[in-house]
């Protein structure tokens, strides 16, 4: 990929990395759950600011680090943070 296709595509995961950020912020509650136990219940609490950073921080990252070396690897894990994030809405909600 050339380097605007890199810069658009890497722009793009950070916006969304962003956006999910700002959506988590505005409709999880304060404390989100992090792990689930076999039994169902929540395992590891977290304030909802630390534990939206863990996703954003894999999407942004990857994102960053692809537009500076241009490894596939990278752009796996912004994908995977973005799955992060679904989980987390998913679980939390």
């Amino acid at each position: 990929m050339n380097r605007n296709g890199r810069i658009m595509l890497s722009g793009a995961l950070v916006l969304i990395a962003m956006a999910l950020y700002i959506i988590g912020i505005i409709i999880l509650p304060e404390t989100i759950g992090l792990q689930i136990q076999m039994d169902g219940s929540m395992g590891n609490n977290a304030s909802k600011y630390v534990g939206l950073l863990i996703p954003f921080a894999l999407t942004a990252g990857g994102a960053i680090y692809y537009y500076m070396k241009e490894e596939g690897k990278s752009l796996f894990v912004s994908f995977i943070g973005i799955a992060v994030f679904g989980v987390t809405f998913i679980m939390n909600l």
